[in-house]
């Protein structure tokens, strides 16, 4: 509202007249401001734009669960099809049969490859052993029967291999030691030209008792071996000079539980 100063020196009609306007002046004011109110907008208008129905689009970005797509890109486990080569393995394990051989009768299997050697088994016709191995001149094979843990000696001749003997690796025979019985004393060889006799101390009497010379000896141009077995206390064999190898031996003690560790001999030059 505008004050209008009436100075006091003026008649009390031009004071009524100056009141007078001031107060149309007044409510002309009012007039106006309400019209202005009455002409403003709503202030409810305003949040109409706020219906947040951008939020709830926002939950539909969040929809990435059609990222899920991937899994099918694992699909490359179909790559461990590798897996069915393994059966090629199959096909080669028929062909690997262990080569065996078969009783051609009753076939005597012995602790070595020598006749001289002690029984240790028996093949009744028709039973098979597996073939571990042979002597160097094939007469002797190295296997072990369906029906024991034990490995020993069958004469070649007796039995038929199911591959080429040629085939199996050259064994030595390893002896199975019983610790009963007692070892050879007193060893010892003497060498008359191109005879060696080896003799030894009786051992202690026992049921199937004798000895056993296992030597490799020169018959003039190559080495061989040789087995003895005998119930005296020396023998003799024929070692002649001109091999390009040394000539050596040892002998056992057995008896019918088995064999005594071996004593080298000292075995004489030529």
């Amino acid at each position: 509202m505008n004050l209008v100063y009436i100075p006091p020196e003026k008649s009390g009609f031009a004071r009524r007249i100056a009141v007078n306007k001031i107060m149309i002046s007044s409510v002309l004011l009012i007039l106006l401001s309400a019209c202005a109110q009455a002409t403003a907008p709503p202030p409810t208008a305003t949040p109409s734009p706020i219906p947040s129905t951008a939020t709830p689009t926002a939950t539909i970005t969040l929809t990435p669960s059609a990222t899920l797509t991937r899994t099918p890109t694992n699909t490359p486990t179909a790559t461990l099809s590798p897996t069915p080569t393994d059966t090629a393995t199959l096909t080669i394990t028929p062909t690997e049969e262990a080569p065996y051989v078969t009783a051609n009768g009753e076939v005597n299997c012995r602790y070595g490859p020598d006749a001289d050697y002690l029984y240790a088994w028996g093949l009744s016709e028709d039973d098979t052993a597996s073939l571990e191995g042979r002597n160097y001149e094939g007469t002797w094979l190295y296997v072990q029967p369906h029906d024991t843990d034990w490995t020993c000696w069958v004469a070649a001749s007796t039995v038929t291999a199911s591959v080429d003997i040629e085939s199996v690796p050259v064994v030595y025979p390893v002896i199975y030691v019983h610790p009963s019985v007692s070892n050879p004393s007193g060893v010892k060889a003497t060498r008359s030209g191109s005879s060696v006799t080896i003799s030894w101390n009786p051992a202690p009497d026992a049921i199937g008792l004798g000895y056993l010379v296992e030597a490799r000896i020169c018959t003039g141009s190559y080495l061989i071996d040789v087995v003895e077995s005998t119930t005296s206390t020396s023998i003799t064999l024929t070692d002649k000079d001109g091999c390009s190898g040394d000539s050596y031996g040892q002998v056992r003690v057995f008896d019918k539980r088995g064999y005594s560790a071996p004593v080298k001999i000292k075995w004489p030059k030529p």
